[in-house]
């Protein structure tokens, strides 16, 4: 019974299922890892979210279960899965944006490579590592983050000044978005005018240790931006200032 359970879990399912059980089974495991991951990026709303991500699994499945009919003698299936590395590479690289000399949605596009890496696994048939495989990767997503915070930095408490031209209520708006990118938390959001037409907006934040130069410098590329000043507990950056007249 205990070596049975075994092989459930640890052999491929293609000697012990028959088409087409065999491709249903697969095909709702890949859409099960697909989600397991994807939740998690999609509460954090980044490009490849839910759906992307379920049908990324998914599809990388489906190549693989096709790769499978193409196996002869002189062929060799392995080739598609080697076309799925590449294309799926291309894919990630839409989820990284540039900006500046900031580099983000790297962690996202390793979520949609490692996406696809477990659906090829469903696809060969291992569906149960597979549903394992994208827990650990769900783990690893939200856990080594919060241990990242806890141990390599931790949170920053910031009070900041952000002198701005409104443009519309566009700039509050923008400003509100870099927040949520960069992980930040407003303990405090108040706008208030300034002179010459320009808003000041009076703000506590709390930031990771490792996002919070990155927020700022973020803060200070957008064109509305006139000057900022900021201080925190451990006299950090103070008085940054954008480029007037931007």
């Amino acid at each position: 019974m205990t070596m049975s359970l075994i092989s459930l879990v640890v052999d491929s399912l293609r000697p012990q299922l028959s088409a087409p059980w065999l491709q249903i089974v697969l095909a709702f495991a890949a859409i099960a890892c697909g989600a397991l991951i994807g939740t998690e990026r999609e509460r954090h709303d980044k490009p490849a979210g839910l759906r992307t991500l379920i049908l990324v699994c998914l599809g990388a499945a489906v190549y693989t279960m096709v790769s499978f009919v193409f196996t002869t003698p002189q062929g060799d299936s392995g080739r598609v899965a080697a076309q799925i590395v590449t294309g799926v590479g291309f894919l990630g690289a839409g989820a990284i944006v540039h900006g500046g000399r900031l580099v983000s949605g790297m962690t996202t596009a390793a979520a949609v490579w490692m996406t696809a890496a477990i659906g090829i696994v469903a696809g060969a048939g291992y569906a149960v590592p597979a549903l394992g495989t994208a827990v650990l990767v769900r783990l690893v997503l939200v856990w080594v983050e919060k241990w990242e915070i806890r141990h390599l930095g931790g949170m920053r408490t910031v009070d900041a000044e952000v002198t701005f031209d409104p443009a519309g209520g566009k700039t509050r708006l923008r400003l509100q978005y870099l927040l949520g990118q960069y992980r930040g938390i407003a303990d405090s959001f108040s706008v208030e005018e300034a002179s010459g037409g320009l808003r000041r907006v009076s703000l506590r934040l709390r930031l990771p240790r490792k996002h919070l130069n990155e927020f700022l410098f973020a803060v200070t590329e957008l064109p509305e931006v006139r000057a900022i000043d900021c201080r925190e507990s451990s006299g950090g950056v103070d008085g940054i200032s954008g480029p007037p007249g931007r």
